[in-house]
């Protein structure tokens, strides 16, 4: 059997515990003055340029696989892939961002690769990489950073990609999109297709969106307006709310907080509706057995599932025009 730790052993684990807790708090202090300062220290920096295009054909693929930087990508009418690349920062952060460009068959490759240096472990704060690219607007993408925002627009194909810490925002897209952060938000609107978006540090905006949609964040609220689609969403720390303009089948559930889905009158659809930290209410009449925290039933003769659970708040089914 493991002896029991001494009184002695006990201290020097919490004081040593307490050092790396400080020292934690202290870089995190200094890495945030350093990101306030960056506009001014960006500006005496050194500078990179890197303009370059390819003739390609529609359907053709980006790849971008990125350390650092925020990307830009539109869908613009054309063969080409015009690509706009800024660097900024200390001079041998921005010669050690090598970044190689190249047409390999139907696809353009961008790729970069940041060399650290030893205790330089704020490197990614002292470089500020943005990616501006225009490509035809029936394109497909897969791109990745691992400190940037990522925004797409007016583009047709299939869109996949991944940023570590930034926002995703996206507008005028049509096909399979599939895009993450783990530090952001996400913004959809206008687009139609089989969408998959998630999060798990934000919010997730959809406004005038069509298509089976699937989102989900750990962290944020979840918030669609204007919808027509097949709709999932799931989130562990937020709200959500959502207005549709049609039962396509519906599943939403959130761990810690309300649920407000909203629904037009002539809509027809089974309920499936729990809450554990909360009342359910619906306005439209339903057939079927009804509880303060529960409702199983069918409005206007039955139709697409409609599961609705909350583990923190409550339930409210609207009618709207």
């Amino acid at each position: 059997m493991t002896p029991p730790l001494t009184t002695r052993t006990k201290l020097i684990i919490l004081v040593l515990l307490a050092v790396c807790f400080g020292a934690s708090v202290v870089a995190l202090s200094i890495k945030e003055k350093r990101t306030r300062s960056n506009e001014e220290y960006y500006d005496r920096g050194s500078s990179n340029v890197i303009d370059q295009q390819f003739t390609v054909q529609p359907g053709d693929k980006l790849v971008l696989e990125a350390e650092v930087g925020d990307i830009l990508v539109e869908g613009v009418e054309g063969d080409q892939v015009i690509i706009h690349i800024v660097q900024k920062g200390e001079e041998d952060l921005v010669k050690g961002n090598q970044i190689s460009l190249e047409q390999d068959g139907n696809t353009v490759m961008i790729k970069s690769r940041h060399d650290r240096h030893l205790f330089r472990i704020w490197d990614d704060v002292d470089l500020r990489v943005q990616y501006e690219i225009q490509v035809p607007k029936s394109f497909n993408l897969d791109m990745e950073t691992s400190g940037g925002n990522i925004e797409i627009y007016a583009v047709e194909g299939e869109v996949r990609g991944s940023t570590s810490g930034g926002d995703v925002d996206i507008a005028n897209l049509k096909g399979v999109v599939n895009l993450a952060t783990s530090g952001g938000n996400v913004t959809v609107k206008s687009s139609d297709g089989d969408l998959t978006l998630e999060t798990s540090g934000g919010d997730i905006l959809g406004e005038t969106v069509t298509g089976n949609i699937h989102v989900e964040t750990s962290g944020g609220n979840i918030t669609f307006r204007d919808t027509d689609g097949k709709l999932y969403g799931s989130t562990s720390g937020g709200n959500i709310r959502a207005q549709l303009k049609d039962n396509n089948g519906i599943d939403l559930s959130t761990s810690g907080g309300n649920i407000v889905v909203s629904l037009p009158k002539n809509v027809a659809a089974d309920i499936e509706a729990e809450s554990t930290g909360g009342d359910v209410s619906c306005e439209f009449a339903f057939a079927g057995q009804g509880k303060d925290e529960s409702l199983h039933g069918k409005i206007n003769g039955g139709g697409k599932l409609i599961r609705l659970e909350s583990c923190g708040g409550g339930i409210v089914i609207n009618s709207v025009e």
